[in-house]
């Protein structure tokens, strides 16, 4: 494998301190530098397969980068450029292998999101059942998931919730996490002003949704069409948006950013 490519898989893991492996045109899936993931342990450079057992459903989660696809244990999984889709077989074998384990079979696709190709299988030289997918392209990378994907998959509208932070009680989604207008947008104009880099630090909140039970909202609740056909939902016109460097409910540490971030303030009835 090039060098090039090994430098950069080894600044990404420490960049984003999380285990890796992934699926995508790469074809083979691999776990965390450093760090067993998705049911393999490490000795010396090779992988070992873990016990047999049930199929462990995978998950999606909310990083810096967005939201991305990660093993039952919620660490993040990667993808590899170098491997050829399709062939059967992995390049990141010995070192490679000890700093992105593979994740071992079986898993079994989130509930209620779309991925973006289909899980498959492999069986790497030590005996691993090395989990594959298809449809992406690149060196190290994540596996990033739309925001519609839970909810369209679904179709059913998630209720929102009102959440308790430092700034006060906010608007958040149906699983807690604050939920932020952009001053730059132009509410009723039905069109995003943060796009690329932006969208991936701010992910639109994908429709469909409702409002909290017994909450009395600050506007009413709607929809634009982005570019690349996510529904986003709107609050008195202003899409909203989740902000990636919150990873729990309770927390608004997007608010106030550039001057240009809010939560939406909920009052006391």
């Amino acid at each position: 494998m090039r060098n090039p490519g090994w430098a950069g898989a080894a600044l990404i893991a420490a960049a984003l301190t999380v285990t890796a492996c992934g699926t995508g045109s790469a074809g083979g899936a691999y776990g965390g530098y450093g760090t067993p993931a998705g049911g393999t342990t490490t000795s010396g450079s090779q992988a070992r397969p873990a016990s047999p057992g049930p199929a462990t459903a995978l998950k999606t989660e909310t990083t810096r980068v967005g939201r991305v696809l990660a093993s039952s244990r919620g660490l993040t999984l990667y993808y590899y450029g170098e491997d050829k889709p399709g062939s059967g077989t992995s390049v990141c074998t010995g070192a490679c292998a000890t700093a992105w384990p593979p994740l071992a079979a079986p898993v079994k696709a989130p509930s209620g999101v779309r991925l973006p190709g289909p899980l498959g299988m492999i069986t790497r030289p030590g005996g691993v059942k090395q989990v594959t997918g298809d449809g992406i392209g690149g060196f190290w990378h994540v596996i990033k998931i739309h925001a519609t994907a839970t909810a369209a998959a679904t179709g059913q509208a998630a209720a929102l919730k009102v959440t308790h932070t430092k700034v006060g009680r906010v608007l958040a989604s149906s699983r807690g996490l604050t939920l932020y207008f952009y001053g730059e947008d132009k509410p009723g104009s039905g069109t995003s002003a943060c796009t690329g880099a932006c969208a991936t630090a701010w992910p639109p909140l994908a429709a469909p949704v409702k409002a909290p039970s017994g909450v009395r909202l600050p506007g009413k609740l709607g929809v634009i069409t982005r570019p690349n056909g996510v529904k986003q939902v709107t609050l008195n016109g202003h899409p909203l948006y989740f902000y990636a460097g919150d990873k729990a409910p309770g927390q608004a540490a997007g608010n106030g950013i550039e001057g240009a971030w809010h939560v939406i303030k909920i009052k006391m009835s």
